[in-house]
């Protein structure tokens, strides 16, 4: 999925205990699903494609927001590196350009 799609629903290890079933987690789908319900429901915060300007970014501001927001998912906010990764994979940008010896990289598809 293209990033300018996808919505990132994160919690942090330490999030109050409403959000107890997703401390720790992240998950990437898409903005709005098939069935119009709201997967990201139960995740504390939102990112990616939640914001509208970022879905207008061209590519090459698509694959530096997607980096943007690893770091700050791991950095800022303490979640597991490998969580994020997996969950990453599903960003076209992130899974195509990161190191090709990566478990889950991909070759570019596209310009």
């Amino acid at each position: 999925m293209l990033a300018k799609d996808a919505l990132i629903a994160w919690t942090a290890p330490d999030a109050a205990d409403v959000y107890a079933s997703t401390r720790g987690q992240v998950r990437v789908g898409p903005l709005i699903s098939d069935d119009g319900y709201d997967w990201a429901i139960n995740y504390a915060c939102t990112g990616g494609a939640a914001y509208v300007e970022q879905r207008s970014y061209d590519e090459m501001e698509q694959v530096a927001q997607v980096f943007i927001d690893f770091q700050t998912l791991v950095v800022s906010y303490g979640l597991d590196p490998k969580v994020v990764h997996q969950a990453f994979l599903n960003i076209d940008e992130y899974a195509e350009r990161i190191a090709p010896d990566q478990p889950g990289a991909r070759a570019r598809s596209r310009g």
